[in-house]
């Protein structure tokens, strides 16, 4: 649906019906919500305390002790394989929550945390502290559904444990994060403002944390509104999730998500992915002038956009955003409204059996937790914090919800388990947007080493690229190759397995002009060495 009114611009107003419905269609007043990220406890009955005796526990520590010798010495993460995966976990040295020292990673999927010991009990009896922690990152929750992703997490905790010869007691939640996503507001800056808002909210928390952000010479949006601490029970956030994706310049999937949903239209996904290629939020403004450049009718128009664009014409920070606002229709932007719920608070639900789940033994309570999502979304968006309608006449925790907050809670509570075909297209995308924003970075660098070594200078970039990679001696080889073990580490097999452009490699020459030497693939840093460059210690 398009809303001719919020669209009104130079550039609406010239395009055909076919034009309009194919970049502005969107679905009004839209949430999604999913459960972002997901932490579940497993508790094994073998003692891990630190005098224990235990020869599984031993036999733990001594692995891991000896590992971690070994990356000490070569590299800040290693390969972590035993015949019961199938595949290789990478293992990290971490400190988290104090006591887990050891991660198993399946990268952008999901962590595995243990901890070789733990502390005892108040009375000195068996810890009640869980030896491991396994966390489901939101890339994973939201191809696959947390049922099926904490089926498959828990299935490599099961063979670690079977390796180590460790017997598992139960499994519990630890901490989730209910997430919805909405187009709902178009000014949140008026929604959220600390008078409205406080006349509208209901709860218990004491104060409301905000960041806001300039816009201009005079106007200002607001980023973030948190209520509570990150350590409560339940810590609430609402916050500009098109921003965090543009200037954290991570999950650029959630792009793509949204336009396949409806929460933005393929104009907004466009100047997103600009503006996420520029790591820039501010960016967006001149994002849109290139959508007029590209599709706007007005010839001199065109010119004058193409001139800024180009750098040849200057143009103030208000004037750039009122001509944008001119130019071009507003964005759709996306708020994240967050529910971060500990096990402390979940503790105590009293949760409803809707299906017997007996059969699934130590995991009983995380189906019987999931089974009651609705109920749990229920209570936290009503008894825990609610938005009204404001009425003085009315006391207001007997006001009516806003429409905004009932339509939040008429969202269905689904997994958003996508088909094998939508995963396949979210990862090209994936990939295809961050090694676009990589290679920008990568030139821009380049250019400025030039500057750096060479002072102010009218070489092409293509000579700057070149100077760069010919000045690579044998220790930049040698690092450059650790580092390349170390980022295979960090990203998911999975996501690499196709090629998705080309598989073709470009096997180079480079003529050295003053001496005529060509330097080929294989002996392109001959130079170096011969000019005294450290030799290839691999």
């Amino acid at each position: 649906m398009i809303e001719e009114n919020i669209y009104k611009c130079t550039l609406f107003e010239n395009m055909s019906p076919e034009d309009k419905q194919f970049w502005f269609d969107v679905k009004q007043k839209k949430f999604l919500h999913n459960i972002d990220t997901f932490y579940y406890s497993v508790k094994f009955k073998n003692d891990f305390r630190s005098m224990t005796k235990d020869e599984s526990v031993l036999r733990l520590r001594k692995f891991f002790e000896h590992k971690y010798n070994y990356i000490r010495e070569h590299f800040d993460t290693d390969d972590f394989y035993i015949p019961q995966l199938g595949r290789s976990l990478v293992l990290k040295p971490v400190t988290f929550s104090r006591y887990y020292t050891v991660c198993l990673s399946c990268p952008e999927y999901f962590d595995i945390f243990l901890a070789p010991v733990v502390p005892k009990a108040a009375d000195g009896g068996e810890s009640v502290t869980c030896e491991c922690i396994v966390q489901i990152r939101s890339y994973m929750l939201w191809q696959f559904g947390v049922k099926d992703c904490f089926e498959n997490s828990y299935d490599y905790v099961k063979r670690i444990a079977e390796y180590f010869r460790l017997e598992i007691d139960f499994v519990q939640e630890n901490r989730v994060d209910y997430c919805w996503h909405t187009n709902y507001l178009r000014d949140p800056e008026t929604f959220f403002a600390p008078d409205n808002f406080y006349k509208m909210r209901v709860d218990r928390f004491k104060n409301a944390t905000y960041v806001t952000n300039k816009v201009g010479a005079e106007d200002y949006e607001i980023d973030y509104v948190a209520l509570g601490r990150r350590s409560d029970k339940v810590f609430i956030r609402i916050y500009q999730k098109t921003r965090e994706v543009i200037e954290q310049n991570y999950k650029p999937w959630f792009l793509l998500i949204w336009q396949m949903n409806g929460l933005i239209n393929r104009y907004d996904k466009y100047v997103y992915e600009k503006a996420y290629e520029k790591r820039s939020w501010h960016y967006r403004f001149m994002a849109r002038l290139e959508f007029y450049r590209e599709y706007g009718t007005d010839p001199s128009m065109v010119d004058y956009v193409s001139r800024i664009l180009s750098g040849d014409l200057a143009i103030e920070e208000n004037d750039l955003i009122r001509l944008a606002n001119k130019l071009t229709p507003p964005l759709n932007y996306v708020i994240n409204i967050e529910f971060q719920t500990m096990r402390r608070h979940s503790k105590s639900y009293d949760l409803v059996s809707f299906k017997d789940h007996r059969n699934k033994g130590e995991t009983k309570r995380i189906y019987d937790y999931l089974d009651n999502r609705k109920i749990i979304t229920d209570y936290l968006t009503d008894k825990v914090f609610r938005l009204t309608k404001y009425d003085p006449d009315i006391e207001k925790s007997r006001r009516e919800m806003c429409p905004f907050w009932a339509a939040l809670r008429r969202t269905r509570c689904m997994d958003m388990k996508m088909t094998p075909e939508t995963v396949k297209l979210v990862r090209i995308y994936n990939r295809k947007l961050s090694s676009s924003a990589m290679q920008k970075r990568f030139v821009n660098a380049a250019v400025t080493l030039g500057l750096y070594i060479r002072g102010s200078n009218a070489d092409s970039p293509i000579q700057d690229c070149f100077e760069a990679l010919l000045r690579m001696n044998d220790n930049d080889i040698h690092n450059a190759r650790r580092y390349k073990t170390k980022k295979l580490r960090q990203l998911n097999a999975d996501e690499l397995a196709e090629v998705f452009e080309t598989d073709q490699i470009h096997r180079f020459s480079f003529v050295d002009e003053d001496s005529g030497i060509l330097y080929d693939y294989d002996n392109l840093f001959l130079r170096h060495s011969q000019e005294g460059g450290a030799p290839d210690d691999d």
